[in-house]
């Protein structure tokens, strides 16, 4: 008579439940990080299975995105409709929990991030909670795009890893006007002094780029603008802009007006019509052979700077 031993999960070799938690999702690790000082420090050695990672701060809850999956951290009595296919964790202390496993995830030295994105809105006391957990980080977070409030950059970006990010996302939301005082303008000043601002390729912003100088743009290649407006002013300080920048290569700008500034345009560009498009090219002055083309289809103007 025959008998079969049935293989427990604790006797597979190391190897095999590294790969099996390689593919957990994050609840599934953090479940299991809870069973054993073993598995915890196995979960800890391992690749993060996901790419995004999203952290909406408020002053009544926390939400974290992981992979698109929403766990939303809340005081025991929170109740709301928003819970179809979220997962919701209560308790009374659901900050110091959430912050718990944001600090797991982001302690881990081989996570790799293709998107980081940071929400604050009212709530500094979560925000000086969540700088002291970057700061308890023994390592930098490889993360390639940084989406974010404005006046937040400087608490983040030294947390991320030069030439790992190559695209800075700053939200239109969050308190743009401080960016145009005395204050704003040193916070400025220290942004673009930082490696991961330098080192950066692309700059996507839902606010106008004229809170920065010139100078602290140079560097980028790219740039995504979406504009309330588009006006006269705006489109010559980018004609500017991407005149003189050697490093630039395209920018597209959206227009929630639905305006594409044709009749500014006309002002300083030639208009060609080229097999149904709409096209203005401008002149780099002092540059023998390239030329500025902007591009115009409705509510989007894409700019591009081409050999002549």
């Amino acid at each position: 008579m025959s008998t079969t031993s049935t293989l427990e999960f604790s006797n597979l070799p190391t190897d095999a439940i590294g790969k099996i938690i390689e593919k957990c999702e994050l609840k599934e690790q953090l479940t299991l990080r809870k069973v054993s000082k073993d598995l915890r420090s196995l979960v800890d050695e391992q690749k993060l299975a996901y790419k995004s990672f999203e952290i909406d701060l408020t002053d009544s809850l926390m939400i974290c995105v992981y992979n698109g999956k929403d766990v939303v951290y809340a005081s025991g009595n929170w109740n709301s409709y928003m819970t179809n296919g979220v997962s919701v964790i209560r308790n009374d202390d659901y900050v110091k929990i959430a912050l718990n496993d944001v600090s797991i995830a982001l302690n881990n030295p081989k996570l790799r991030l293709d998107e980081l994105g940071l929400r604050i809105y009212d709530s500094p006391d979560i925000m000086n909670r969540f700088r002291l957990l970057l700061n308890s980080l023994n390592h930098q977070i490889h993360v390639e795009t940084l989406i974010g409030n404005p006046e937040f950059l400087l608490s983040i970006l030294p947390f991320l890893k030069p030439k790992m990010l190559s695209n800075i996302e700053v939200l239109a939301k969050g308190d743009t006007e401080i960016w145009a005082s005395k204050e704003g303008a040193e916070s400025i000043r220290k942004i673009s002094c930082l490696e991961q601002w330098k080192q950066a390729e692309q700059l996507t912003t839902g606010f106008d780029v004229g809170f920065f100088p010139a100078e602290f743009l140079m560097h980028f290649k790219r740039f995504v603008i979406s504009k309330w407006r588009v006006d006269k002013d705006f489109l010559m300080n980018l004609r500017d802009l991407f005149s003189t920048s050697t490093n630039f290569e395209s920018c597209t700008v959206e227009s929630n007006e639905g305006e594409n500034g044709s009749e500014y345009l006309e002002s300083f560009c030639e208009k060609v019509e080229s097999e149904g498009e709409v096209i203005y090219r401008f002149k780099i002055p002092d540059e023998s052979n390239k030329i500025l083309e902007f591009k115009v289809d409705f509510n989007r103007i894409v700019i591009e700077k081409k050999n002549f």
